[in-house]
């Protein structure tokens, strides 16, 4: 099983300090994020649906190694609910076509209030109406949807049932294809970040064992740190890392030369 372990989002303030040098600026985040991490699940689209031009950036700024995640945007998943949804969809589309190939999965995160008799009929026939050319996990958030005939129409559409430690509910480790995408993001109860100020111990060993009774079935695994989930998301990258037997990142990676790619003053 190959591991890859990165952050949900990477450009935080923050992360100034303890992570990013004092005197680094946000044009220079993602470049130094790429240094120390080779995944990175892209959380702003979530929100705002990026320009090509700034996917092309991103794919510009990081190592010919480094892999990408994004999320779907909720105008999308909450707002039209898959329904009518064909212009904000292809927006996405053609910006995540600027970061091929190093696209690794799209995740469609649903609403806690999406439940499985609201919206089994929409969730599906979007699903099966995607491209081919890339992999696609779905977050569910109300436990209506975990049941074996979902199980059995993901593995049906070689789609991930992503796992997550998050306040609402928890998924059962059921792998529905070749890739696990774990999520662990916990809630919006810390209000100041950059540090780590709660144990996830627990929380990490669970779902690193739930990873280990599934490795010898799946080709790798996708894990990704919100920083809510403890405080500081890279920190947490190291805290499995070393529970997983992994060496730990390398922080100090950031102040290396860029050994040729190209900053954003470049464009």
């Amino acid at each position: 099983m190959e591991l890859r372990i990165g952050c949900v989002g990477y450009s935080y303030p923050e992360w100034v300090g303890p992570f990013y040098p004092r005197h680094a600026s946000q044009e220079e985040f993602l470049q130094m994020y790429g240094k120390v991490f080779d995944l990175l699940e892209i959380d702003s689209s979530f929100y705002r649906i990026p320009s090509a031009q700034m996917t092309r950036d991103w794919r510009q700024l990081t190592p010919q190694e480094f892999g990408f995640t994004a999320k779907f945007p909720k105008v999308v998943t909450h707002e039209l609910e898959f329904r009518r949804a064909k212009e904000p969809l292809e927006r996405f589309l053609t910006a995540i076509a600027e970061l091929r190939p190093k696209v690794k999965a799209l995740l469609l995160q649903l609403a806690p209030s999406y439940t499985l008799i609201r919206g089994e009929e929409e969730l599906f026939e979007f699903l099966k109406s995607l491209p081919t050319d890339y992999r696609y996990a779905v977050e569910f958030r109300h436990g209506s949807w975990f049941n074996e005939t979902v199980y059995e129409a993901l593995r049906k559409l070689e789609v991930a049932m992503a796992w997550s430690e998050v306040q609402y509910t928890e998924p059962p480790p059921v792998a529905t294809t070749d890739f696990v995408y774990l999520r662990f993001i916990g809630d919006r109860s810390l209000k100041k970040l950059g540090w780590v100020q709660i144990d996830r111990t627990p929380e990490m060993k669970k779902w690193l064992g739930h990873l280990r009774s599934v490795e010898d079935s799946i080709d790798r695994a996708h894990v990704f740190f919100n920083n809510h989930f403890a405080g500081f998301g890279p920190a947490c990258v190291n805290a499995f890392r070393e529970m997983a037997g992994l060496p730990p990142a390398n922080f100090g990676a950031v102040h290396a030369p860029d050994r040729g790619q190209k900053r954003l003053i470049d464009f």
